[in-house]
């Protein structure tokens, strides 16, 4: 399955999000119902869940891609952080 064949349950929306420091993200989770994965950004906000509310072999997969493609963000964040932390190193004994 591709991400242009005709489905019912397609994904939908784009969006670009500048995170700062005013940020919270959680993954709720219920009894009986899938879980809805929630990041908020002061004034923006996304959820992300499975369409249709229904955990599917596409939607596990989806998951799965996201986890390691948030894993790459992590690691290639902390290189820089690393990075930027040796051009610029603390003050020894700064007064």
């Amino acid at each position: 399955m591709t991400s242009h064949d005709s489905n019912p349950r397609r994904s939908s929306t784009h969006l670009a999000l500048h995170i700062g420091a005013d940020w919270h993200a959680t993954c709720h989770t219920y009894p009986n119902r899938t879980p809805i994965l929630s990041v908020d950004a002061s004034l923006s906000m996304f959820s992300l869940s499975p369409a249709g509310g229904t955990v599917t072999a596409d939607h596990l997969q989806f998951a799965r891609t996201l986890r390691d493609a948030v894993n790459t963000y992590l690691v290639e964040c902390e290189r820089i952080a690393r990075a930027q932390q040796n051009e610029n190193p603390p003050a020894e004994n700064a007064a």
